[in-house]
Protein backbone atom coordinates (compact mmCIF):
# COMPACT_ATOMS: atom_id res chain seq x y z
CA UNK A 1 0.00 0.00 0.00
CA UNK A 2 0.98 3.59 -0.33
CA UNK A 3 2.65 5.14 2.73
CA UNK A 4 -0.05 7.84 2.92
CA UNK A 5 -2.79 5.20 3.02
CA UNK A 6 -0.97 3.28 5.76
CA UNK A 7 -0.48 6.47 7.75
CA UNK A 8 -4.18 7.33 7.49
CA UNK A 9 -5.17 3.81 8.53
CA UNK A 10 -2.84 3.99 11.51
CA UNK A 11 -4.25 7.34 12.56
CA UNK A 12 -7.82 6.09 12.18
CA UNK A 13 -7.03 3.05 14.30
CA UNK A 14 -5.44 5.19 17.03
CA UNK A 15 -8.46 7.49 17.02
CA UNK A 16 -10.78 4.50 17.31
CA UNK A 17 -8.83 3.11 20.26
CA UNK A 18 -8.90 6.45 22.04
CA UNK A 19 -12.65 6.72 21.50
CA UNK A 20 -13.26 3.24 22.87
CA UNK A 21 -11.41 3.96 26.09
CA UNK A 22 -10.15 1.30 28.46
CA UNK A 23 -12.06 -1.58 29.97
CA UNK A 24 -11.72 -2.43 33.63
CA UNK A 25 -10.34 -5.79 34.68
CA UNK A 26 -13.81 -6.86 35.82
CA UNK A 27 -15.32 -5.90 32.45
CA UNK A 28 -12.69 -7.92 30.61
CA UNK A 29 -13.22 -10.96 32.82
CA UNK A 30 -16.98 -10.69 32.38
CA UNK A 31 -16.74 -10.57 28.58
CA UNK A 32 -14.32 -13.50 28.48
CA UNK A 33 -16.57 -15.54 30.78
CA UNK A 34 -19.58 -14.96 28.51
CA UNK A 35 -17.89 -15.74 25.21
CA UNK A 36 -19.17 -18.59 23.11
CA UNK A 37 -16.87 -21.58 22.89
CA UNK A 38 -16.62 -22.95 19.38
CA UNK A 39 -14.67 -25.70 17.66
CA UNK A 40 -11.19 -24.46 16.65
CA UNK A 41 -10.34 -23.99 13.01
CA UNK A 42 -8.62 -26.94 11.39
CA UNK A 43 -5.35 -25.02 10.91
CA UNK A 44 -4.90 -24.58 14.66
CA UNK A 45 -2.75 -27.31 16.11
CA UNK A 46 -3.19 -28.44 19.73
CA UNK A 47 0.11 -26.71 20.53
CA UNK A 48 -1.10 -23.38 19.15
CA UNK A 49 -4.40 -23.68 21.03
CA UNK A 50 -2.59 -24.45 24.30
CA UNK A 51 -0.25 -21.51 23.78
CA UNK A 52 -3.14 -19.13 23.11
CA UNK A 53 -5.07 -20.37 26.15
CA UNK A 54 -2.02 -19.78 28.35
CA UNK A 55 -1.62 -16.25 26.99
CA UNK A 56 -5.30 -15.48 27.65
CA UNK A 57 -5.11 -16.92 31.17
CA UNK A 58 -1.93 -14.99 31.95
CA UNK A 59 -3.45 -11.76 30.64
CA UNK A 60 -6.53 -12.11 32.83
CA UNK A 61 -4.77 -12.98 36.11
CA UNK A 62 -5.10 -10.54 38.95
Amino acid sequence: MYPVVLFKQDQSFKTLLQGLGKASENQIKSVLAERELVKPEEELTPEIITSLQKKINNATRV
